[in-house]
């Protein structure tokens, strides 16, 4: 019955995006029929312009729902890629990683990136020519237009391409003495009105200085109390992506667009886990061994098409269907400490909890999508439906087959528009989730409205306050009736039983920009009733003994504020940008069984320089830390050192990430629970002042013309494995 199930989800795909490709065939062939207007005034994101201010030779535009970046030809001069003139703009609540190929959000969730409104993966950013690119348009407040509710942020790349010619290049990042290594080519070539494109990504990471130490505290109903020392031992770490994307766009510009791409990604992880000896009064030690091999391929087939018809309106329809199949192994056994490691590992394991998952899942994304620009105001309105079939299979400590069967249909309608000097943005969306493993799970309608106001009180200056209420559906992994078990003492829990939860987000921007200096502030306050989080506690045993639990629960609800203010002064224009920010959070967590709150400040410093042919820029930041449930987590600090130097399309580089931190990243983590107490650092030494050489060279040539804008986007990375 699974594999029936299975085959006939799979031909159904194969089905859908076959019709969407007729449709889009038969509509391109009568696109020459129908007269396209204006090209800006025809796009359903083009809305009332509100101010517009020039700041260090960066143009800003700000928008209904957005703020447009057009930046100078000093920046475009010094930018190597999309990362790096990312980067150099210095969005407001954005932190770029160039050397690491990160784009975060300060606020928390995700942030997407699109070029010419086309889903980017990190290839295609890399790739990116900046002097194609027209403008980047910055939406920090993402409407009910887009079905993920965790979306933090939209950052769009409109670029030119060429009408004849071609774009080509390759690069690459090499640590000295670490196994660390980014290197990426790509070659575009363009014929009037189409675009073929290939781009192949390559990411490597090895490290010998890997560890993870914590100090637990176990408190048991019975009185039972055990004080652990986890002292880490250094573990290998190794893991190598491989990401290849193969497309034809083919586009006029203002009439249609339409475009297909097969995506495919490997990972490869055969080096993962954490060794610990475990020191505890009165006990033996132990030797506990840990090791995780992971592998996952990910062949994608993404088809888009749009159309720009009469009276100001157009129509964009997306389909995308993916393929997920892991090959997971969960190696973990505890030994009497004997000497050393290998001693240890001579004698037979006191327990095994090992076990490997063979896992597949099949999905498919559908979006349409209808928007009309009136004088004043944009109304668009669309759908999305979501259907996907996950078959885990778990051998070992752990057997079961974990079977999840989901679907998720979203309808959206929303307004913008502007009175006097306000503007607004007005929306609402409604979803129905069903997930299932076999006769447990959930399905529900959701209603999720949104308000966004914004005001300019002068040229340079802009007030926003927006709220939106949303509700949050669990992860596949947390879907999952699994148990996986750390130690003697210790294991993890899915949870067929989770329910979706609601959020309420409020938050309050001001924006300060002059020629001399940039001032932003930013505030937010969210609720979330029942969210999903970890609840810990004690199980008994047949033997009488306890074990902690680890098991995601709805709980009661859960506050947060954060406040974060940045300043940037442009020193010395097109030249110098100095930049400060710092933010304070507060947390609020109650569970069905605990109160804990907490609060943390940030701040970070980064410089700027770019004169000549060279580049040099530095960037300070502590790490980030929050509360979710009972734990409190940490991110990385920062620390980066880069200088480059270009000459046509050759630039050579040499860079220090964690300049002055000779222990490397420290991972902080620590739960609050009653029952488990702990405190953790995982430490990474390989990354202490890491020494890299940076080389790259492209070429281009060719006439450009503005390439169709697309719309929609959509993408399945979650394989369910827990």
């Amino acid at each position: 019955m699974i594999s029936t199930k299975r085959h006939c989800q799979f031909c159904l795909t194969k089905l859908l995006i076959l019709i969407l490709f007729t449709v889009c065939t038969a509509a391109m062939a009568q696109n020459d029929s129908i007269v396209a207007e204006d090209s800006e005034s025809l796009m359903a994101d083009t809305i009332v312009n509100l101010k517009e201010v020039t700041v260090n030779g960066v143009r800003i535009i700000n928008k209904v729902d957005r703020q447009l970046y057009i930046p100078s030809k000093t920046i475009v001069k010094h930018s190597s890629n999309g990362y790096d003139l990312l980067n150099k703009l210095s969005l407001n609540g954005i932190k770029v990683n160039v050397a690491e190929r990160q784009i975060s959000s300060t606020r928390g969730g995700d942030v997407q990136i699109r070029i010419n409104d086309i889903k980017a993966e990190m290839q295609d950013i890399i790739s990116l020519q900046p002097d194609e690119v027209i403008r980047v348009e910055y939406i920090d407040n993402p409407g009910v237009r887009y079905s993920n509710d965790n979306l933090a942020a939209v950052i769009n790349y409109v670029v030119k391409r060429r009408y004849s010619g071609c774009v080509g290049g390759a690069s690459t990042d090499q640590a000295f003495t670490t196994g660390f290594n980014n290197t990426d080519a790509y070659f575009k070539f363009n014929y009037k009105k189409s675009e073929f494109s290939i781009n192949y990504d390559f990411s490597y990471r090895e490290y010998d200085k890997r560890r993870y130490s914590s100090y637990t505290t176990y408190n048991f109903p019975d009185g039972t109390v055990h004080d652990k020392n986890y002292i880490g031992l250094n573990t290998p770490f190794m893991y190598a992506t491989n990401d290849l994307q193969i497309a034809y766009n083919l586009a006029e510009p203002d009439k249609y667009t339409f475009n297909i791409a097969f995506k495919f990604n490997n990972y490869n992880s055969p080096k993962r886990g954490v060794n610990k000896l475990v020191e505890e009064t009165g006990q033996p030690d132990l030797y506990l061994f840990n090791k995780i091999k992971d592998g996952t391929q990910t062949p994608a087939i993404d088809i888009y098409y749009s159309l720009n018809m009469p009276h100001n309106q157009s129509i964009a329809l997306n389909a995308v269907g993916t393929y997920i199949g892991t090959d997971y192994s969960y190696q973990m056994k505890d030994y009497l400490y004997d000497q050393s490691e290998e001693q240890s590992m001579q004698s037979d394991p006191l327990n095994d909890y090992s076990y490997t998952t063979d896992g597949k899942k099949y999905s498919l994304i559908t979006e349409a999508i209808y928007s009309k620009t009136m004088k004043k105001e944009v109304l668009s309105a669309g759908a999305e439906y979501t259907i996907s079939h996950t078959n885990n299979d778990y051998t070992g400590n752990v057997n079961t087959d974990a079977v999840l069967n989901s679907q998720k249909l979203y309808f959206f309608a929303q307004l913008q528009g502007s009175l006097w000097k306000l503007n607004y943005t007005l929306g609402v969306g409604t979803s129905y989730n069903r997930v299932y493993q076999e006769d447990i799970g959930f399905n529900k309608w959701t209603f999720r409205p949104q308000l966004s106001l914004k005001y300019s009180p002068s040229k340079n200056t802009s007030i926003r306050l927006s709220s939106r209420l949303s509700e949050i559906t669990p992860s596949l992994s947390d879907l999952s009736d699994v148990r996986q078990q750390e130690d003697d003492l210790t294991a993890n829990d899915g949870n067929p039983y989770l329910k979706p939860w609601w959020q309420n987000s409020n938050s309050l921007s001001f924006d300060w920009d002059t020629e001399v200096f940039s001032l932003n502030y930013y505030g937010s306050l969210s609720y979330s009733s029942h969210p999903i989080s970890s609840s810990i506690y004690p199980e008994l045993q047949d033997d009488g003994s306890y074990m902690i639990i680890t098991k995601s629960e709805n709980q009661k609800n859960f506050l947060n504020s954060y406040q974060e203010l940045d300043f940037t002064l442009h020193a010395i224009k097109d030249i110098l940008d100095l930049k400060a920010n710092c933010s304070f959070s507060t947390f609020r967590s109650h569970g069905n069984n605990y109160l804990h709150n907490y609060n943390y400040l940030q701040w970070g410093c980064s410089a700027e320089l770019m004169l000549g042919n060279w580049d040099v820029s530095y960037a300070f930041g502590t790490a980030d830390r929050s509360l979710w449930g009972e734990n409190i987590y940490g991110g990385e600090n920062a620390s980066f050192l880069d200088a480059s130097y270009k000459y046509k399309g050759l630039e050579v580089g040499l860079g220090v990430m964690l300049l002055g931190y000779a222990q490397g990243f420290d991972y902080y983590s620590e739960c609050l629970s009653q029952y488990y107490k702990s405190v953790g650092h995982t430490y990474i030494k390989n990354n202490g002042n890491m020494i890299y050489f940076s080389l790259a060279y492209k070429f281009s040539y060719g006439r450009k013309y503005n390439a169709g804008n697309r719309k929609l986007y959509n993408g399945d990375h979650d394989n369910g494995v827990k």
